[in-house]
């Protein structure tokens, strides 16, 4: 097993390392915790600490470059399960408005029935 050191400094090499590896793990569709084993492995740091660098220090400036990265690799799974999500929605919506209307419909249906009846009984009384 190997063993940790503590190495407070990072240096410009150790984030090229950092950030080269995290954007190249998520283009290929692979997690940023799984870069941080592998820089962690390289560097010999822990996987927190590389975390910890990228989170405070490096994903403020490469952000973007990590947007980019996940946009690059959208697996099939998680697309079509947006688009199920997104349908769901709207099928949610469109039964929710027909609904509505429904509602609609059966007041105006009650009220023209009622008026039917009032003209109904009014002719038969004339009769």
């Amino acid at each position: 097993m190997t063993t940790m050191k503590r190495k407070d400094q990072w240096t410009a090499n150790d984030d090229k390392i950092l950030v080269d590896t995290v954007l190249e793990i998520v283009t290929k569709g692979g997690t940023q915790i799984h870069a941080f084993d592998i820089v962690a492995k390289k560097l010999g740091r822990t996987r927190q600490a590389c975390g910890f660098r990228w989170n405070k220090t490096l994903r403020h400036t490469f952000g973007h470059a990590l947007k980019q990265a996940k946009l690059k690799h959208q697996h099939p799974v998680h697309t079509h399960l947006k688009q199920a999500m997104t349908s769901y929605d709207e099928l949610l919506g469109a039964h929710k408005d027909l609904q509505e209307d429904h509602a609609l419909l059966v007041d105006k249906f009650e009220h023209l029935r009622k008026l039917f009846d009032q003209v109904y009984t009014t002719f038969q009384n004339k009769k």
